[in-house]
């Protein structure tokens, strides 16, 4: 009964249209006993876009019994990320029973990952001040925004740079619980909300209080926190921007190295030494085959550079009737040597004004974020030009965790007619300056 309920909601979790909560075995032994899970901190809140770990055991009568859950991303006990979330990892919610609600608050067999998870998810609001019982309201003395300002500030710091730094030394025990479950998830995560990051930052640097939230001011310590449970620190939004910076340049250079290994392969293969090629290599020259048999979308172009194989460019024709028609669109693919494994790094080299793509050209996309729970053909050069296609066939969507370009985003969902027009005006322009590319 544990075994197969898990195995269903994992399926449904996968489904998810914007997948911002995760979650998956942490061991194939211990379907039923183990699972990590992540949850993306939501749009406009001081977490936005954060990496918050947390781990799910579950007990024989699940889901007759709730599971013990425990945040994990507390930079080893030493934040504590909201009222009901502890640096100690407690996690405070009537569902799981660690906290005094209504009967009608309370566990019960329908309850499921998913449902702990965004309750745990909607902690993470636009002002935790008033997470705290008794601190409901605001009593005019600057601590609600004062608290913000610390949260957003350790997000960037302990949920983004320190999350990304275990990730990228691979680290085999994480003081944030980055556990090689979601390494490809973080990396794509990463790369994809890399502006909206840095744009995060330089708001907490904008906006902050002299003095109070300024670079080198001591965070205050909320009347609700203590000793062994609280957020202390000092603000340095600077050297997070640079650390953001350094992480960016890092996830890229990963991306260059699966390129020179790409040329290794290609020049091995031009050598005859076909049977000491990656199985990557093999996995990609199948797909070719398959795609010269006509296995693409109409209104595209596939092929991977003749000097690197690992390398691929899609040209997209600009969908007709859509804004987009008359344009002519690259994307570059390049894949990791443990492809299928791992999912590629997308981005588009044609300039493009769109609101899911960011000002390097990184989409957003489902399927890469979902990768590890994939089925085969979706991990196919096919479904990934299917996918693009349909970023640019499809109207945006409102969702704001899509949202990877801001300006654009507020444009095109403005209730300014003003602010449509001009977002029409923007995507002409890109139309028009594909073509003399």
């Amino acid at each position: 009964m544990t075994t197969a309920r898990l195995f269903r909601e994992g399926r449904e979790l996968a489904a998810a249209t914007t997948p911002t909560i995760l979650a998956a075995p942490a061991d194939a032994g211990e379907l039923s006993t183990k699972w990590d899970a992540l949850v993306v901190g939501p749009p406009a809140t001081p977490y936005a876009f954060g990496f918050f770990h947390f781990t799910f055991s579950f007990p024989k009568d699940y889901p007759n019994a709730p599971p013990k859950v425990t945040a994990t991303t507390t930079s080893a006990n030493a934040v504590r990320f909201n009222p009901n979330v502890y640096a100690s990892g407690k996690v405070c919610l009537s569902i799981l029973g660690t906290w005094r609600g209504h009967s009608c608050e309370m566990w019960s067999a329908v309850q499921s990952i998913s449902s702990v998870l965004t309750s745990i998810q909607s902690l993470l609001n636009d002002k935790p001040y008033h997470n705290e019982p008794s601190f409901e309201k605001d009593d005019g003395s600057g601590d609600v925004r004062r608290y913000s300002n610390k949260v957003a500030h350790e997000t960037l710091r302990v949920g983004v740079c320190e999350v990304m730094e275990d990730s990228f030394n691979r680290r085999t025990s994480s003081p944030n619980g980055a556990t090689p479950v979601f390494e490809h998830a973080r990396r794509v995560l990463f790369l994809m909300y890399a502006d909206r990051y840095l744009d995060e930052c330089a708001k907490g640097e904008r906006l902050c209080d002299k003095g109070t939230t300024e670079d080198g001011a001591a965070f205050k310590i909320m009347p609700f926190e203590c000793k062994t449970n609280q957020m202390s620190g000092t603000f340095a939004w600077a050297a997070i921007a640079e650390r953001l910076e350094t992480l960016k340049s890092r996830a890229l250079d990963e991306v260059n190295e699966w390129r020179r290994q790409g040329q290794q392969q290609t020049a091995l293969i031009a050598e005859g030494h076909v049977s000491a090629v990656d199985s990557c290599i093999s996995c990609l020259r199948q797909q070719e085959e398959h795609i010269k048999r006509g296995g693409i979308p109409a209104g595209t172009s596939v092929g991977a550079d003749p000097h690197n194989a690992c390398v691929w460019t899609v040209t997209i024709f600009g969908p007709s009737d859509t804004l987009w028609d008359g344009g002519m669109f690259e994307v570059e693919v390049v894949f990791p040597p443990c492809y299928p494994d791992a999912p590629p790094h997308i981005r588009f080299l044609t300039p493009i004004f769109h609101p899911q793509i960011n000002s390097n050209g990184v989409p957003y996309l489902r399927a890469l974020i979902l990768w590890t729970c994939c089925d085969q053909r979706d991990r196919s050069i096919a479904t990934l030009v299917e996918q693009l296609v349909a970023l640019l066939a499809t109207a945006p969507s409102p969702e704001p965790a899509t949202h990877l370009n801001v300006a654009a985003a507020s444009l095109l969902f403005s209730r300014d007619d003003e602010d449509h027009k001009e977002y029409k005006r923007q995507v002409k322009k890109c139309v028009q300056r594909s073509v003399e590319m």
